[in-house]
């Protein structure tokens, strides 16, 4: 058996448990509300009560650019809880079925049905972010104002290997354990350390650091620079990214090789 059938199996499991749905609508519910909230934000504390007589608050108007960087700045915590919920029971829930092990029995081998899990999961994780990100920039647009959609799309194309990052981390955990709780935790804990310890351990590390890749892609968003110019600062942090999800990718591989199912 080839690849290709593996891989449309596993999409088969996504529209059957309805994933191929209900990521793309979390990952729009998590970064619309930014712009709406921010919108309405002066009409709320216009009517909230215990405000003396006569205040007057004056909020400036963020462009759209920030808006839009701002809603990506805050999807980043709660995306990864998203992402690491939905691929935690990948291949670790079907250990504990005994899905895995009646895979096995026919000709499929462990590397086919590993590359299987992580394309179909990077597949809907990458659409899922281009569907949610398109969504609220359209409404930011109308919302604030004009976007340079050039420097939408590249902030995103920047901040998207963060996102495999915890796919591929919780795939590598899905493989060493055998229940989903056990895979999740590891991942959460493993992706809160790499995403906040580097800023403070120097520049350098901060720079090769998921979180830095994030800056870069804000930078990309908020236009405060070329598009040469955010390139070459998110390189440190692509190189980073990419390399942390090389390593993990193999690691999960040879973990699932090693593991008795």
């Amino acid at each position: 058996m080839t690849s290709y059938p593996m891989i449309r199996k596993e999409f088969h499991e996504l529209m059957k448990t309805y994933k191929i749905l209900i990521v793309p609508i979390v990952f729009i519910a998590l970064m619309i509300t930014q712009p709406i909230t921010m919108k309405m934000l002066p009409e709320i504390l216009a009517n909230s009560t215990g405000l003396p007589k006569g205040t007057v608050i004056n909020i400036p108007t963020p462009s759209a650019p920030e808006v839009l960087s701002t809603a990506i700045s805050k999807f980043s915590s709660l995306g990864t809880f998203v992402l690491i919920l939905v691929a935690m029971g990948t291949i670790a829930g079907e250990k504990a079925s005994g899905v895995a092990s009646m895979v096995f029995v026919k000709p499929v081998s462990r590397a086919k049905y590993y590359l299987a899990k992580a394309v179909t999961y990077y597949a809907l994780t990458i659409g899922s972010m281009l569907i949610g990100i398109g969504i609220t920039a359209y409404y930011t647009q109308l919302l604030f104002g004009q976007l340079d959609w050039a420097h939408v799309w590249l902030g995103t194309l920047i901040y998207i290997p963060n996102l495999l990052l915890v796919v591929t981390t919780t795939i590598c955990a899905s493989s060493f354990f055998n229940n989903a709780v056990g895979a999740g935790g590891a991942s959460l804990l493993f992706n809160i350390v790499i995403f906040t310890v580097p800023q403070f351990l120097g520049k350098f590390l901060d720079m090769v650091s998921p979180g830095g890749l994030t800056n870069a892609a804000i930078m990309m968003i908020q236009e405060n620079s070329t598009i040469a110019e955010a390139a070459i600062t998110a390189v440190p942090g692509l190189a980073g990214v990419l390399t942390l999800n090389f390593v993990f990718f193999f690691m999960g591989w040879y973990l699932l090789e090693r593991s008795e199912i």
